[in-house]
């Protein structure tokens, strides 16, 4: 790892800015994220400034100003503020120094890489005390206390979201203390999990430190829903028993996504929202989509396990769980649009060898722009079920049907319009002269899936099309 650094760069830009308007007893430090990425040689647009000797939040409000930026007052009683570009790219957190002692305040952080600091004002100084520059170097996340860990029980899942993000090993003791103090989690506000659950799926190799959660317990006091699956053992279909196999599917998406069509990487790399991007629900989606077979297990007299509409009882089962997590209602539509459909493109390559285009078009139309999100994660549920009944024949065909949907998507986004809407739903109904019930949502529902297919085309076909439906 090349360790050099140019704190020039920031002098000139952002200190230089800052520095007339510090106190004549001010100090000014630099801590944090920004740190941590300067010795990674990342690129950072967060600053974290530590504030001693003067106010915190009319030195950010008067950066602000000064600079034609945006304030932010986040914390009042613990001056804490935010100023951000007005391209809303870069952001400059400040808050007061802890007991007005820099010392203080670095021993009171997460983990060590976190607590590397450096004084800008009045003069230049590296502080480094907890050797987080040492554990960078050695790809290692270390906690500073177990007391922080406490004091903060989220610092707990940071600990996994760090090594998934860096891919860093975690230390034997902070390990050890994340082991006995996981249910601490519980009160954590959502909101503030969520955060950092969405960056840990973030991370490139993010299934293996899943997996380590899982085995501290971490995992299940997140989700109550994966600790049913620990239930259900390997079969015919699956070597693995289930909550592995739901594991080893995020592991299979990590490994498959390189070399996946560019269109797709693109799609799954950009932001759902700002600083949550579609990979990471993607992922989650993948590690959920099996929730629903502990409620749906049978075995039969020939000893063959079944679980029958898994897909919709386990998004059914999600929605109330995500709602409590906080997830956003476009959140839980994504994420339970996947789990709810993640056997269908599988189904259809096995019913539809010869790849009929009608049918094609009718997956693609269901599923719209979750089409390929979709697609992936039915080729590394296949990866990841690799029982006895399942030979090497079975994958490669399978996987061979998927990729040529991928290719057929490519071209139907290209092409693909809004279809024009030929019958609303009172005019179906007058039509048919039948009530406004679940049956006429079926009936919109197969006359667009005509249309979609070129089946109907006219207003006059779409008539004679619900017609004969009702009939």
């Amino acid at each position: 790892m090349n360790m050099s650094y140019d704190f020039d760069i920031t002098k000139t830009t952002i200190l230089s800015e800052i520095q007339p308007l510090l106190d004549k007893h001010a100090n000014l430090y630099l801590v944090g994220g920004y740190m941590r990425d300067i010795y990674l040689n990342k690129e950072s647009f967060d600053m974290d400034f530590i504030v001693q000797n003067q106010n915190a939040i009319e030195l950010a409000k008067n950066f602000a100003q000064k600079t034609n930026r945006y304030f932010i007052l986040l914390d009042e009683e613990h001056e804490i503020a935010r100023v951000v570009d007005q391209d809303k790219t870069h952001y400059f957190d400040f808050a007061r120094c802890e007991n007005d002692n820099i010392e203080n305040d670095l021993a009171r952080r997460d983990l060590t890489i976190n607590a590397i600091a450096m004084q800008l004002y009045p003069q230049m100084k590296l502080l480094d005390n907890y050797n987080g520059i040492k554990d960078l170097q050695n790809h290692t996340i270390k906690a500073i206390s177990e007391k922080n860990l406490t004091d903060d029980p989220l610092r707990i899942l940071r600990i996994f979201r760090f090594a998934s993000t860096l891919n860093f090993q975690i230390e034997k003791e902070t390990l050890a203390w994340a082991k006995k103090h996981f249910k601490l989690i519980k009160n954590v506000a959502p909101e503030r999990i969520l955060t950092e659950l969405l960056k840990l799926f973030e991370g490139k190799h993010s299934s293996g430190y899943i997996n380590i959660m899982k085995e501290i317990g971490l995992l299940y006091e997140l989700f109550d829903l994966l600790a049913k699956e620990e239930k259900i053992p390997p079969n015919t279909h699956h070597h693995l028993k289930l909550i592995d196999h739901s594991i080893e599917t995020v592991n299979q998406v990590e490994n498959l996504l390189p070399n996946m069509p560019q269109f797709v990487i693109e799609r799954l790399d950009s932001f759902q929202v700002p600083n949550v991007k579609y990979i990471s629900l993607m992922k989650l989606a993948a590690l959920l989509h099996d929730v629903g077979k502990p409620n749906t297990w049978t075995i039969e007299e020939n000893g063959r396990h079944r679980f029958i509409n898994h897909d919709s009882v386990g998004a059914e089962l999600l929605k109330k769980d995500l709602k409590e997590m906080k997830f956003s209602k476009a959140q839980i539509k994504y994420i339970t649009t996947l789990v709810k459909y993640h056997i269908y493109p599988s189904q259809l390559a096995r019913e539809n060898e010869t790849c009929a285009d009608k049918t094609i078009l009718r997956m693609f139309r269901k599923l719209n722009e979750h089409t390929p999100d979709i697609i992936l994660l039915a080729m590394a549920d296949r990866l990841s079920a690799q029982g006895p009944a399942i030979t090497k024949e079975i994958t490669e065909n399978n996987l061979t049907t998927l990729k040529q949907y991928l290719s057929k998507y490519k071209e139907f986004a290209k092409t693909a319009t809004v279809l024009p809407k030929l019958l609303d739903g009172n005019e179906i109904a007058q039509i048919l002269n039948i009530k406004k019930d679940k049956n006429l949502g079926e009936i919109i529902k197969k006359l667009s899936e005509a249309q979609s297919i070129g089946e109907v085309k006219t207003r006059q076909e779409a008539i004679e099309f619900i017609k004969l439906l009702n009939n």
